[in-house]
């Protein structure tokens, strides 16, 4: 599978600045004679001109209920690359070069996501009793390290990549631990009569309680740099127990 995705949303900060063409470095914001629009403070906008590439190897297996289970298994390999649009000074695109952490370099993508494998299965044990579950596995995701630091002084965020000794640190270098899931149900039905039935079920989300993470502190800065953050997605949430019925007549 390949998709090329155009005029795709980006997101810029800080438009209010300029660049010297000589160097394609900016102007600090704090000198107000060179900003862009200089009556004005910070002003950010979010212009369609960002594009990605994304290409992956989709597989899958199926085997159908019969002898009293039945399973699938899906396994993808893939890459996401986008590129880094040119910035903007004012509602001008800047047309020359700029410095490497600003703008047009091209590299693996945010989110980014190399390995992804699912499984799930049913087994029909006998007299009603059923046993299911899945197993999910993902590859660390890329995202992006800051300084913190704001070394060229353009209060933006998101592409605050100088340190102050002047080196860049690399583009979307960070990749998350991998994830681990595992969840299982039992369920066991009981006929009360020709047309009615009680089905009883438990079902355990991250079977083995494994530390997954999908947020990190990425700001090189700070005391916690690269330790995990507590996420409120259900995906990274520790082993939890469900019990419930249903009555079908």
């Amino acid at each position: 599978m390949n998709t090329k995705s155009r005029d795709e949303k980006s997101i810029q900060d800080n438009v209010n600045i300029t660049f010297n063409p000589a160097t394609g470095i900016p102007y600090p914001y704090s000198d107000a004679a060179h900003r862009a629009l200089p009556l004005y403070g910070v002003i950010g906008m979010i212009p369609h001109i960002g594009q990605s590439d994304y290409h992956g190897l989709q597989t899958s297996f199926t085997k159908r209920m019969s002898s009293h289970w039945q399973g699938s298994l899906t396994y993808t390999l893939s890459g996401l690359w986008d590129q880094d649009p040119p910035p903007l000074s004012g509602f001008t695109e800047v047309a020359f070069p700029v410095a490497q952490d600003l703008g047009g370099e091209r590299s693996l993508a945010e989110s980014d996501q190399r390995h992804r494998l699912v499984f799930n299965g049913i087994w029909q044990v006998a007299h009603g009793f059923q046993v299911s579950g899945v197993y999910f596995y993902g590859s660390g995701q890329r995202s992006q390290v800051v300084c913190g630091c704001d070394a060229r002084g353009l209060q933006i965020a998101s592409v605050d990549r100088q340190r102050l000794d002047f080196t860049i640190i690399p583009r979307e270098s960070f990749v998350g631990q991998p994830i681990h899931r595992v969840e299982m149900r039992l369920q066991q039905r009981v006929r009360l009569n020709t047309r009615t039935t009680i089905d009883g079920f438990v079902e355990v989300f991250n079977l083995f309680n494994r530390a997954n993470y999908g947020l990190y502190d990425l700001v090189e800065t700070s005391k916690t740099f690269g330790q995990p953050i507590a996420s409120p997605n259900l995906s990274y949430a520790p082993r939890t127990l469900q019990l419930g019925f249903k009555l079908t007549f």
